[in-house]
């Protein structure tokens, strides 16, 4: 939790933005809701904060002065926290990453200060970070939900991972009706990607033959590895073992599969600045 309102959070993310639509659609809002609540803050300093123009919002003389007092405060808020924490016996920052994630942080952490790295699934990594127990997180397919920041975020699609002798029909990119004739390893139902995946396979009318459900990467691609069957999982799940030479993969025709990457924060609980320049710099070194 903070000692701010969710008011003052959502006013930073407008005049950072100099839009209400931009700042809502970072904040997983509506742009009426979000209006709503800039309203309730004009109210409560009885001035206005912001002006309407062409381009979108810019703020008014009182809102930049508050803006600035913003800033100093969570600031201020932040350094207090990690002082708190650091009193405590805990390190630096908390983040929250999925296990495929791994093996890319530690290019990121040069100059960066310590982490506490909790390896947890998208719902359980949503709930710690509602819950202030992290203060960012690293995730494929994070809901859209009121109560967190999407700092950055990027696609991945998916492709087939495949051992030699189990190579699909054809070439790359291959198309999802020449993979499903082999046995299928595949995510189980506790990974978002499963709805998706499973509507596209039977979509193109096929029978398959699954000989693993699970929801831990590291034992599909062990099947992958050992021939039993092929999956579907993005580049980054499959980089070390194609990296050792384990398996390959190769992209799929079908563009539909894809799964989305977010850099996230609560917003009632905002990463200062050396925080924020940390996490960024660990998600520009997963490639």
């Amino acid at each position: 939790m903070s000692a701010f309102s969710r008011e003052f959070f959502t006013f930073i993310e407008v005049a950072r933005e100099k839009s209400i639509r931009r700042a809502a659609e970072k904040l997983n809002l509506s742009a009426s809701a979000l209006s709503r609540q800039m309203q309730i803050l004009e109210q409560g300093f009885g001035t206005p904060l912001f002006v309407r123009v062409p381009q979108g919002v810019r703020l008014t003389e009182p809102g930049e002065a508050l803006l600035a007092q913003a800033q100093k405060w969570l600031d201020d808020e932040t350094a207090l926290r990690a002082a708190m924490r650091t009193r405590g016996g805990a390190p630096g920052l908390r983040l929250g990453v999925m296990e495929c994630l791994t093996p890319f942080l530690a290019h990121g952490l040069a100059g960066g200060g310590a982490l506490t790295i909790r390896v947890g699934s998208t719902e359980a990594l949503v709930e710690q970070l509602r819950g202030n127990q992290i203060d960012a997180m690293l995730a494929f397919n994070v809901p859209r939900l009121p109560e967190l920041r999407v700092h950055d975020e990027r696609s991945y699609d998916l492709g087939v991972v495949y051992a030699p002798a189990l190579a699909p029909r054809g070439t790359a990119p291959f198309r999802l009706e020449d993979c499903v004739h082999h046995p299928l390893c595949l995510p189980d139902t506790s990974l978002s990607v499963w709805p998706r995946l499973d509507a596209e396979i039977y979509r193109v009318h096929a029978e398959p033959r699954i000989v693993l459900r699970t929801n831990a990467i590291a034992l599909l691609t062990d099947y992958v590895a050992a021939g039993i069957g092929i999956s579907f999982l993005t580049s980054l799940d499959a980089a070390a073992g194609v990296a050792s030479g384990r398996f390959r993969f190769a992209k799929l025709a079908n563009r539909r599969l894809a799964e989305r990457l977010f850099l996230c924060s609560a917003v009632n609980a905002p990463l200062g600045k050396a925080h924020l320049r940390q996490v960024g710099a660990l998600f520009k070194a997963i490639p």
